[in-house]
């Protein structure tokens, strides 16, 4: 009898652990986690637009708004009017304008008014870009109707270096609107003149530091006429510099005639103070007939003068001669024409313009084929004059 007892048991017992083994898996497969899908999609952004609600409402505040919004759904988003609210002015179906604030006004007391304005108090606000010499430049969002010092003292105030001469502080801002605040002028240019022997003379402005050789090419350079011998290209110019390129030293001009003995006797165009040994090297040189013991080399000629080199079989009286005590009329000066007893600074020119044109005088009596002189001035003169 206990064998058999013993064999129930044990029946027992493996029967018992196969079940609560069966049940142990059952809740294994009941609390098994789910698998995670994962799933993406598109999210359209809408612009966000806020509106400010206050007065008498449970919970004022600043308040997102959708397009076409109406005040109703405002006024519900603030948690609905309070008991003092009145509307009796309100169109609660009205839109709701992005970045406006509106004011529910409470009912009428006694002894209390309100004013149409203080009804519904629509505050339009607008966007300013505040730059320069302020202390906390940037986009400022302000009550439309602010002036820009307001706007100013907005961004911290000015800063010390700020400059405001320019400015209109009392303007009234719009919307979108940048104020520039600028600073204090530091002069970097100076003011300065050339003239005078330049292309294109004036007044330049140029940058502080610049030097004569960069003026006068932004003056568009000199002329050819232009004296640079005392120019200093390197020099740095100041403000309030007046510069005047000179002109080169002129040298005038004067008619003289060289005949005789020479390779090319002409009448020539030469500077003043020439000699007669230029004058003879412009006129190609002696010829071998010539007598170059008579010349005076160093002599300096003026407007008019005639040189006549003499051959050495010529008369000794047609010598290259200034020093004789008879004035030659073929080759004296003005200023020793004029000398002569009635022949002034008029007759003697014309002396001078007569031999130019027409040669020089063969005899002393020619003279009086000079415009003006006639036989009385000739016969003043004839014992003081040669040919």
């Amino acid at each position: 009898m206990k064998k058999y007892i013993s064999y129930f048991l044990i029946i027992v017992g493996i029967v018992g652990f196969m079940y609560f083994n069966k049940q142990e898996d059952s809740a294994t497969q009941i609390y098994q986690p789910l698998n995670v899908i994962q799933t993406t999609s598109t999210i359209r952004s809408e612009p966000k637009s806020y509106a400010e609600i206050k007065g008498e409402v449970r919970f004022p505040g600043v308040y997102m708004i959708s397009e076409g919004e109406i005040l109703r759904s405002l006024i519900d988003k603030a948690g609905g009017l309070t008991e003092k609210a009145d509307i009796s002015m309100i169109n609660q179906a009205q839109l709701v304008i992005s970045n406006t604030s509106i004011v529910i006004p409470r009912k009428i007391e006694e002894n209390f008014y309100y004013t149409t304005t203080e009804i519904i108090d629509i505050i339009r606000y607008v966007y300013v870009d505040i730059k320069g010499e302020v202390n906390y430049p940037g986009v400022y969002r302000v009550e439309a109707g602010k002036r820009v010092y307001e706007c100013i003292e907005e961004a911290g105030g000015l800063k010390t270096s700020a400059d405001t001469s320019g400015m209109n502080l009392s303007a009234v801002v719009s919307d979108g609107m940048v104020i520039e605040v600028p600073g204090v002028f530091h002069e970097t240019k100076i003011r300065v003149f050339i003239g005078g022997e330049i292309n294109s003379p004036g007044y330049y402005e140029v940058e502080d530091g610049t030097v004569l050789s960069e003026l006068i090419t932004l003056a568009g350079g000199l002329t050819e006429k232009a004296d640079t011998e005392k120019l200093q290209f390197t020099k740095a110019l100041v403000n309030g510099d007046y510069i005047l390129i000179d002109e080169l030293p002129t040298v005038e001009k004067i008619y003289v005639s060289i005949r005789g003995e020479i390779k090319y006797p002409n009448v020539y165009y030469v500077d003043e103070n020439i000699t007669v040994m230029e004058l003879i090297n412009l006129a190609g040189g002696l010829l071998d007939t010539a007598k170059a013991s008579a010349i005076n080399y160093d002599q300096v000629l003026v407007l008019g003068s005639v040189v006549v080199i003499p051959a050495n079989t010529s008369n000794e009286d047609n010598d290259f001669d200034f020093e004789s005590d008879l004035i030659n009329i073929n080759t004296a000066s003005l200023e020793r024409l004029m000398e002569l007893v009635g022949i002034g600074e008029i007759y003697g020119q014309r002396i001078i313009d007569y031999r130019i044109e027409n040669g020089y005088f063969t005899t002393i009596e020619e003279i009086m084929l000079v415009p003006g002189i006639k036989q009385s001035v000739y016969e003043a003169i004839k014992d003081h004059i040669t040919v």
